[in-house]
């Protein structure tokens, strides 16, 4: 049976594109959809993931809501121990006739993976004088995408910070500056420059290996 009436269910802590963070997926998430048109006592609805029934069968509500009125469904956290992006919607059954009616489908991405994988290069730095201030440039790392934040470390002190842009993808690479005034702030004649990655799901890197940097200028 067609879709009519049914919208796509919507997922609150989802972002705008889908992706759930890591923060969100220690618990069973909440779906809503909308109460549709022509609903009768009785009727039931159900989860669908990936085009497969999951969680319990709901009876609809009594006194039956208005069209628009928002529903919860609840998606087991288990359904999405994979990696990956799922299609969530759902299934409405009139009763006692048994027709169904499946909603059209909401998208959700689930990303686990740390960026970098197992190794992140060195900040590469084209000079070793600077005049205000010093310029790293950032080499490419595995799973790089746009709203990663750079968080550098100075001797193991949190030091300036970078979110990737689209375009440092392709068309120019990562720029981080470093003043003269952070760097001697540290009081030593070698400043260690790391960084960690941390992407939009929350997924930290290990630590890249260190540039060492020589502050006699």
């Amino acid at each position: 049976m067609s879709s009519t009436g049914l919208v796509a269910p919507f997922v609150p802590v989802a972002d705008s594109d889908g992706l759930i963070k890591l923060a969100d997926l220690t618990q069973n998430l909440s779906v809503v959809v909308e109460a549709w048109t022509y609903s009768d006592e009785g009727d039931v609805f159900q989860l669908m993931v990936n085009g497969i029934m999951v969680g319990p069968i709901q009876p609809v509500p009594v006194p039956l809501p208005l069209p628009g009125t928002f529903l919860s469904l609840t998606l087991p956290i288990e359904e999405l121990e994979k990696d990956g992006h799922y299609e969530i919607a759902y299934r409405v059954t009139n009763m006692p006739g048994g027709i169904t009616v499946e909603s059209p489908s909401t998208t959700i991405h689930v990303d686990r993976t740390k960026p970098g994988a197992t190794l992140l290069a060195p900040l590469i730095f084209p000079t070793a004088t600077f005049g205000d201030q010093l310029i790293g440039l950032l080499p490419g790392y595995a799973g790089m995408a746009p709203g990663d934040v750079i968080q550098t470390l100075l001797n193991g002190v949190e030091g300036p910070t970078h979110q990737v842009q689209a375009e440092e993808l392709t068309l120019r690479p990562v720029e981080i500056a470093f003043s003269r005034e952070h760097l001697q702030a540290h009081a030593a004649e070698n400043v260690s420059i790391e960084y960690v990655v941390t992407d939009r799901a929350g997924n930290a890197s290990i630590t890249s290996l260190p540039t060492l940097i020589s502050l006699k200028l």
